[in-house]
């Protein structure tokens, strides 16, 4: 399933401390009928369409080479977003504020991705589109999608993103107290999530872009204290065994980080996680999974080389809570989840 999660569970972190874990979907994309099997149209007005969009952006000079099914999907997780961003500007105090911000985020999303998809498929804007379903699963391939649709799909989608983040982050920096918990952040999260999922089919046809998209996160650069901190959690070198089951999956995820992003030199990481939680396509809310151990990949330039062990034959770092937890204690696997055990 392809989710994202509020914590860092994979390669590289993304926006809002996002992370992508797999890159297939469950979703049921067929059109909206009518009993008589005819295409339903509904009058009805864009969520991402707000009063000043139709002065704020020209026609596109382009429109996509992209499936009918895989434009249904766009749509949806871009309408889901925008509705998200408009209910936050009219119903939340926080986010009254930015109202004309959040809108013109909507107007972007309208402008950028909509209008072309709508001139390569005109009904779909009066469509009634069918609801999300976890029933069938679907993988883009390039023959749903033409590569200067899809790259131009990523780079748009990733842009907007980025314009939630940096605006959450300027509303924050204006309030009085700095500390924003989970729960006032969440909208803003919940919209980022759904641009996330539209950008899916871009990276299912053309994985370059995935990877293209984790060359672009700038790395922080290393410090004396991070590299303290480090060396303070983890166990000796040695004194953590995996399991052979633990250490099957542990190969598994970095070959497949080395195929998902060439480029990348990484070391498998487990880490404990005070809480996960995780949210795919067709999911309605974020699936809380607790606290517990986590398996992902740091780039190698991230982290001191005195910390990363081996096992196995496999480089790894280890950041428990207390060196104690793992020192002298086996990780094991079952059912694709780790536990820690004598």
């Amino acid at each position: 399933m392809y989710t994202c999660s509020l914590r860092i569970i994979a390669i590289s972190t993304l926006i809002w401390g996002s992370a992508v874990s797999a890159r297939a979907a469950s979703l049921d994309l067929s059109q909206a009928r009518s009993p008589d099997n005819k295409i339903t149209h509904a009058p009805r007005t864009d969520p991402c369409r707000t009063a000043a969009e139709t002065t704020a952006h020209p026609k596109p000079s382009w429109r996509t080479q992209i499936s009918r099914r895989d434009a249904i999907y766009v749509v949806q997780h871009v309408h889901k977003a925008c509705r998200i961003l408009k209910a936050s500007g009219d119903n939340d105090l926080q986010y009254a504020p930015l109202a004309p911000q959040l809108n013109s985020i909507s107007d972007d999303i309208y402008g950028t991705i909509l209008d072309p998809i709508y001139r390569s498929h005109p009904d779909l804007e009066s469509a009634a589109l069918p609801e999300l379903s976890s029933q069938k699963v679907h993988r883009a391939t390039q023959r749903d999608v033409g590569r200067t649709t899809a790259t131009r799909l990523s780079d748009d989608l990733t842009r907007l993103q980025q314009r939630i983040y940096k605006l959450g982050a300027q509303g924050l920096d204006q309030r009085v107290e700095k500390s924003a918990t989970e729960k006032e952040l969440q909208p803003l999260i919940d919209a980022t999530a759904e641009l996330s999922f539209a950008e899916k089919v871009a990276l299912d046809a053309y994985p370059d872009l995935f990877a293209k998209k984790f060359d672009e996160i700038p790395q922080q650069p290393r410090t004396e204290e991070g590299d303290a901190n480090y060396r303070k959690i983890a166990p000796p070198r040695g004194s953590v065994r995996l399991s052979d089951s633990a250490l099957a999956l542990v190969r598994s995820f970095i070959q497949q980080a080395r195929r998902e992003v060439p480029k990348g030199d990484y070391v498998a990481w487990i880490g404990w996680a005070r809480e996960q939680k995780s949210k795919g396509p067709a999911d309605a809310d974020w699936i809380d999974r607790g606290s517990g151990w986590v398996l992902g990949a740091y780039s190698r330039t991230q982290v001191p080389p005195d910390v990363i062990d081996k096992v196995g034959g496999v480089e790894i770092v280890f950041t428990p809570e207390e060196p104690s937890s793992l020192a002298g204690k086996i990780v094991d696997a079952k059912n694709r989840k780790l536990f820690v055990h004598d």
